[in-house]
């Protein structure tokens, strides 16, 4: 009997043996005891199988280091790729030719930076090669104008840009000549060939470039004051240029700066009024006799005449309009946030809500963004009832909502049992809609050593139980847009990081207007802005960890924003 349990003790001792083999085998990527052996002779290794565990993991590093320079050589050759050379000698000369470290394992911020030189010196060689073969570029501007380039000559952004601005001359050949000449002009005194966006809260939208404005500049041709070529910039900064030059053609009298966005909008209907608004001011006429979208007084008119450089014109008037009425700059700053800060639809009754906060001034401003939410969806957002099985749209819950005799404290209680019912929404049958198109974003924060760090995400909320449960636990009230985003006007987005350690956290709300592809909102708990604060101005106690997420949340966001052409609002 002892003889067969050691025969049986035996056997299993050989089969534990051969699956750690197995095992071993495995992990270093092979898939048979031959291909083990030819392995360890490839790379000076004792062939036996029954080796002790010292020299497994010796081979398991060996393996893993083998790993570590196949991966480095493959990132290595990408990144040669998207420099767009073809060797490693290639890359080697280039760095050396361009005084940048010619080693191979750099950092991904060394090679971003080399990126963004590759692409300086593709940008660089593309306008001298165009100099070359056409000597000077007026030239190319000339043959733009009169259609003698071919497609394949116009693969460059700026030209595309400028052939599109006499595209839009249509068949007025003044207006054609007008812009020849400006450009003209533009090119040789100026710094606007650039096709990055002009203004950086407007984002890559169209019309955000100085090319496209000197476009919008000739088409107010006939309202021109001087001759361009009498034009001489006082300043080298291309924005200060454009403005002097839109005063130069347009203006009389001082023109506010701010009102200088009024040639980088998107859209004519949205862009030709504010430019028109531009050339009146400039003309000396008052701002109050234009065709504006709100009446003011002559100290709201005043007010807006004052306003900062970098508020918006619709921005403007509110601020105006807010600050005549006797309220103050964090009110303004307050209402700019919501929707009232870039839309004047429903003026007459919007108005009376501006009253309505002016005349209450011990409200916290951090309630007007909820208010204005509450009011909105009471008044115009129809609601939707399932009835036998089919939806059916019922009007708004109070279509006929005034703040005429409205007491303060009874409407902060109705908001706030507002948000209660949007919060057992999540108890309630899901609302699904469809996605907005817009890609997600999966980024992982590295340290200058490439090592992983944070990975951060930014993803869409379709159902009303997501928005519900992201108001609930970043303390907003997004969950009011269900309706918008059904109805695909509007996308709620959550950016959310996960740590090493693999904890989650919310970190921003992010409210895009489908339409037109602008970000509209970008919020963290209770409200507050990436620097912390809240809309009236004040920070927010929020512990270390979530105002370190919260400041970069900014940087996260220009990644996505700039993946997908998304354009910025002033408020985010």
């Amino acid at each position: 009997m002892a003889t067969k349990r050691n025969k049986r003790r035996h056997r299993g001792a050989a089969g534990k043996a051969n699956a750690d083999l197995t095992a071993h085998i495995q992990s270093l990527g092979l898939t048979g005891v031959a291909q083990y052996r030819a392995w360890c002779r490839d790379h000076g290794l004792n062939r036996a199988l029954n080796k002790g565990w010292q020299e497994r993991r010796r081979e398991r590093e060996i393996a893993n280091r083998a790993i570590d320079a196949e991966l480095a050589e493959r990132e290595l050759a990408h990144h040669i790729r998207e420099l767009g050379l073809k060797s490693v000698a290639d890359y080697t000369a280039w760095c050396r030719g361009h005084g940048v470290s010619t080693g191979a394992r750099k950092s991904a911020a060394q090679r971003r930076k080399e990126r963004d030189l590759a692409e300086r010196l593709k940008s660089d060689a593309v306008l001298a090669k165009m100099k070359n073969h056409t000597r000077r570029p007026h030239e190319t501007i000339r043959a733009i104008c009169e259609g003698t380039l071919s497609e394949g000559e116009l693969n460059r952004p700026h030209l595309q840009k400028i052939q599109r601005a006499f595209d839009l001359m249509g068949k007025d050949r003044k207006g054609r000549r007008t812009l020849l000449q400006l450009l003209l002009h533009a090119e040789k005194r100026g710094n606007f060939f650039d096709v990055k966006p002009a203004l950086a809260r407007l984002g890559p939208q169209d019309g955000n470039t100085y090319i496209e404005a000197l476009g919008a500049l000739a088409r107010w041709h006939r309202h021109w004051l001087r001759d361009p070529t009498a034009w001489r910039p006082e300043s080298h900064n291309a924005r200060k240029q454009f403005g002097s030059l839109a005063r130069h053609l347009l203006a009389k009298y001082e023109v506010p700066a701010f009102m200088d966005i009024a040639w980088f909008l998107s859209g004519e209907d949205e862009a030709r009024p504010q430019q028109g608004w531009f050339v009146h001011v400039g003309m000396g006429s008052n701002i109050r006799k234009a065709d504006i979208p709100l009446t003011l007084t002559k100290k709201m008119a005043h007010l807006f005449l004052e306003s900062p450089p970098d508020y918006a014109i619709c921005e403007a008037f509110r601020r105006g309009q807010i600050l005549g009425l006797g309220g103050a700059e964090p009110l303004v700053r307050a209402v700019n946030a919501t929707r009232l800060g870039s839309s004047f639809d429903r003026e007459p009754f919007w108005g009376k809500v501006v009253h309505f906060f002016v005349n209450n001034p011990m409200l916290d401003p951090d309630e007007v963004g909820p208010i204005v939410d509450y009011i909105h969806h009471q008044k115009y957002v129809p609601r939707e009832e399932t009835i036998n099985g089919e939806v059916v749209r019922l009007p708004p819950e109070q279509p006929n909502f005034s703040v005429k005799g409205r007491s303060v404290v009874k409407l902060l209680r109705q908001v706030e049992m507002w948000h209660r019912q949007l919060a057992r929404q999540r108890r309630l049958p899901a609302k699904v809609w469809a996605s907005s198109g817009f890609n997600a974003l999966d980024w992982t924060e590295t340290d200058r050593y490439g090592n992983q760090k944070d990975r951060w995400a930014i993803t869409e909320l379709v159902t009303a139980k997501e928005l519900s449960d992201e108001g609930r636990k970043m303390h907003h009230c997004v969950g009011s847009y269900a309706n918008n985003c059904k109805n695909g006007r509007t996308s709620i987005w959550s950016m959310q990081v996960t740590t090493p350690e693999n904890e989650t956290h919310r970190v921003m709300t992010i409210a895009v207007q489908n339409g037109s592809r602008s970000i509209a909102q970008a919020r963290g708990k209770c409200n507050a802005r990436p620097n912390g604060k809240t809309p009236n101005g004040r920070r927010r106690d929020f512990n270390k960890n979530y105002e370190r997420y919260l400041r970069k949340s900014r940087h996260v966001l220009f990644l996505w924003r700039e993946r997908e052409g998304l354009s910025m609002s002033r408020g985010v």
